[in-house]
């Protein structure tokens, strides 16, 4: 900065005025300065920037998987929305483990991020109420509210269970099998329960098999039923992953889908369109949810009064494909 202020016959406060875009000096001078930066190749040390002036430019995403193309989704939105507002994104995998989550923060605390982002997880309300006594401003995506006040984005997944087993049983289906994500996740109870309303109030033998919301447990599950006494004539999984490997284990074990099986996913992933047969979905909004929570977060950075349990509810849409048709017999 002390060299470009020298070449330019300016001072060091107009350089970097210019670098943070004031309005206290000209158009021109700032272009002078920047074309002056580009043509020195300097690059802007943030961190030192931060210790100078209090103030990150960096956020931190913590994600239960990024190998979960839903998170990946989640995290689209999030980056081009803090991209467009000359944020940096740092990005955490916790593979669903609450004590790495905890680690996690810790660490980016370290590092002064400016807030966090939590998609999806596990972390409880104590060390969600120690992060809010340390000042740091968070959003938590797609997961529920869990009794604190805190800036939420999210779906009504009871209602997303609900409709999509309507849906199925408005095609003729009667034995609907409800394949369920990890036992501590709030978002697979959550469909769970809509899924028991549904069978339930119409008079339905309802039927529960554990996952883990990885492709792996849905391909598992193929042989399972091959040797159940009372085949399902459909499969609702509480996500597109566990759905997609449910359809390549029936595959692979000679079973027609939708013929033997219908099947019936949540999230609408970009693979749910590939797959053979097209999978039948409910429609999870994921980049606007990580757009929103980022939105959510700036807020919060620009006004610490708005640290507050704003709570954001996106609706979800059935998206009928050809893993689910209506059923003709059986």
């Amino acid at each position: 900065m002390r060299d470009i202020a020298h070449d330019l016959g300016v001072s060091i406060s107009t350089v970097s005025r210019a670098f943070n875009d004031s309005s206290l000096i000209s158009s021109e001078t700032r272009e002078r300065v920047h074309k002056a930066v580009r043509g020195s190749n300097y690059i802007r040390n943030m961190v030192a920037r931060s210790l100078a002036v209090s103030s990150s430019r960096l956020i931190g995403l913590v994600v239960s998987s990024i190998s979960n193309p839903f998170f990946a989704e989640i995290a689209r939105g999030v980056h081009d929305v803090a991209q467009s507002k000359s944020y940096v994104i740092a990005l955490c995998n916790t593979q669903r483990r609450v004590e790495e989550e905890e680690k996690l923060s810790r660490t980016l605390l370290g590092v002064q991020v400016a807030g966090m982002i939590f998609a999806g997880g596990v972390t409880g309300v104590k060390h969600l109420e120690w992060l809010r006594q340390q000042g740091v401003p968070f959003v938590l995506a797609g997961r529920p509210t869990t009794g604190l006040e805190v800036p939420t984005v999210t779906i009504d997944n009871v209602a997303v269970g609900y409709q999509a087993t309507q849906h199925l049983i408005g095609r003729g289906h009667k034995r609907i099998l409800f394949l369920s994500g990890p036992s501590d996740s709030a978002t697979s109870r959550d469909r769970q329960k809509g899924y028991l309303d549904a069978m339930l109030g119409a008079g339905l033998p309802t039927s529960v098999e554990k996952g883990d919301f990885r492709m792996e447990s849905g391909f598992a599950l193929a042989p399972q039923l091959m040797n159940t006494k009372r085949w399902p004539s459909a499969v609702f999984a509480a996500n597109d992953m566990m759905a997609i490997g449910l359809i390549l284990g029936c595959t692979n074990l000679g079973l027609r889908i939708p013929e033997e099986l219908a099947v019936l996913g949540c999230g609408d992933i970009p693979m749910a369109e590939l797959i053979k047969p097209r999978l039948t979905t409910m429609r999870v909004p994921m980049y606007e949810m990580g757009a929103r929570a980022m939105h959510l977060l700036i807020e919060q950075l620009e006004d610490r009064r708005k640290l507050g349990g704003d709570a954001v509810m996106l609706g979800c849409e059935l998206i009928v494909r050809d893993s689910a048709p209506e059923l003709r017999h059986g």
